[in-house]
């Protein structure tokens, strides 16, 4: 009984460890702080009352798709410049 209780704590350590650095599930906030900050304000700016899903990392940047009530979802291209400052590139989802 105590090696499978040792066996799932460890199982779960393991779990907690690679989504803390994936960003997966409540890390990714932790993760992609500066965006997250940055997206959400685009977002409220751009579709007030619209989400978006968790960041992923990209090759040259990062990418989430804005839901919208009622309208197309959005994939929402975020990079940076060498100033630093994030660039927004949207490209619609066509629902077929």
């Amino acid at each position: 009984m105590k090696k499978k209780t040792l066996f799932l704590i460890g199982t779960a350590a393991a779990a907690g460890i690679y989504s803390a650095a994936k960003g997966k599930g409540p890390f990714n906030r932790l993760r992609f702080k500066k965006q997250h900050d940055s997206i959400s304000r685009y977002v409220e700016t751009h579709y007030p009352n619209g989400l978006y899903t968790p960041i992923e990392a990209t090759e040259n940047g990062w990418v989430t798709v804005v839901k919208r009530i009622g309208q197309p979802r959005i994939i929402l291209y975020v990079t940076r410049d060498s100033m630093g400052n994030y660039i927004f590139t949207e490209s619609v989802i066509s629902e077929s």
